[in-house]
């Protein structure tokens, strides 16, 4: 019978991965790996997760299952550090939170809604975006379409292209988009961009949905939430998910959440309807994480100590990236790489063709995702001056 089994696409990250793993050589470099590491390759557990987890030890009384929707209190909190204080008495009324095992499943949650209403809306995806949309969107049998968002060669957001492109969408399709930190390219709209996208899916009645992964990793937590909060106060309708897995460093113990902002008239329906999908496919949502999340936010000594931790991270991302511009025109003259520091997040795009990228890991041994995507949050000191050697002769090397 299993014979039968046709192949199934891999995630290019994945498949980055294991060809690292396959590489015999000892000097090599990975750069797939989509979490945050220290200067020395690791990624800590934050000391406020560490006391929020012995406070969950001693006080924790049971282990029995969550509502389908998970801990109210920590939706209840989330959605108020996320889309702000004015949308608290909203988040009772108009909105729908549902406690996810991390952000893809709030996604896959949403794909599943969209794909089994009936006339069901088309999904309008940028492209490059993150690599797991389509595989959920194509399991959940969603529709969708893709328009264009960033050119790597040219290292420029492609934004008049994006909007040409969602004048074929039709009142009450939906554009999946994310927030800070765009994965893979390090580029985001400016806020300029952004309002002017919002006008645009205003007049044309198209619902936004915003994918919030690295809250935190741009400006601060506080000011990475302004998106959401923009959409939420503009838009009658709007979908919200969530993880916090780079932002509070608990990436294995799958902490996110899913806000439908849908009205009080529908609010109830749509409560039963995401309570149905979760049970059928993830069933009750793991807790440890959001559990910790949830010590952090209501305890203000806890919460100040991860914010701390969450600057520490951030201002060492963009550090890296200022490394690398320094670094190339020191050694090069050249400013090839200096986009790299005017982006955000952990990834970015190198501007390198299909031929180039398979140089760089065949003759330089640094592995990327495939399109070029790099996690420059893997960087050590000494790793920049051997990325910028490698990519230099990869793109100066006759063809």
């Amino acid at each position: 019978m299993f014979e039968k089994v046709e192949e199934y696409p891999v995630d290019p990250i994945m498949i980055g991965a294991d060809y690292f793993a396959q590489d015999p050589r000892l000097d090599k470099l990975n750069l797939t790996v989509g979490i945050y590491q220290d200067s020395q390759g690791k990624t800590p557990v934050l000391q406020a997760v560490k006391e929020a987890e012995k406070r969950l030890v001693e006080t924790q009384a049971s282990k029995s299952y969550l509502a389908l929707t998970g801990d109210a209190d920590y939706c209840a909190l989330l959605g108020q550090e996320i889309l702000g204080q004015t949308c608290d008495s909203a988040l009772q009324s108009d909105w729908v939170a549902a406690q996810t095992a991390g952000g893809a499943v709030a996604l896959r949650v949403m794909a599943d809604l969209l794909a089994q209403m009936p006339d069901a809306p088309t999904v309008w995806l940028q492209t490059p975006t993150y690599g797991n949309y389509i595989p959920i969107l194509q399991a959940a049998g969603a529709s969708f379409r893709q328009v264009p968002y960033y050119d790597p060669i040219r290292r420029e957001i492609t934004f008049d292209q994006m909007l040409d492109g969602l004048s074929a969408a039709k009142a009450g399709d939906v554009f999946l988009m994310q927030g800070v930190c765009h994965n893979p390219t390090g580029a985001d709209l400016s806020p300029e961009q952004f309002e002017a996208l919002l006008t645009v899916l205003e007049a044309r009645g198209i619902v936004p949905w915003i994918d919030l992964a690295y809250l935190g990793f741009a400006q601060s937590f506080e000011a990475d939430c302004a998106m959401a909060q923009q959409i939420a106060a503009r838009f009658a309708e709007c979908i919200v998910c969530i993880t916090l897995s780079k932002s509070f460093g608990i990436y294995r113990d799958r902490a996110g959440a899913l806000f439908v902002k849908t009205g009080k008239a529908n609010r109830p329906r749509m409560h039963r309807a995401i309570s149905a999908i979760v049970r059928a496919g993830a069933s009750h949502a793991p807790d440890h994480g959001p559990a910790v999340v949830r010590e952090i936010l209501q305890d203000q000594k806890l919460k100040a100590l991860w914010l701390q931790e969450l600057d520490q991270m951030r201002a060492r991302v963009a550090q890296v990236r200022r490394d690398i511009a320094q670094a190339e025109g020191d050694t090069f003259g050249t400013q090839d790489l200096a986009y790299l520091a005017r982006q955000s997040g952990m990834f970015s795009l190198l501007p390198l063709t299909a031929p180039q990228e398979v140089a760089l890991t065949r003759d330089h041994g640094i592995h990327v995702v495939k399109g070029a995507r790099v996690n420059v949050a893997r960087l050590g000191p000494d790793d920049i001056g051997w990325l910028i050697r490698a990519v230099h002769q990869v793109v100066t090397a006759p063809s």
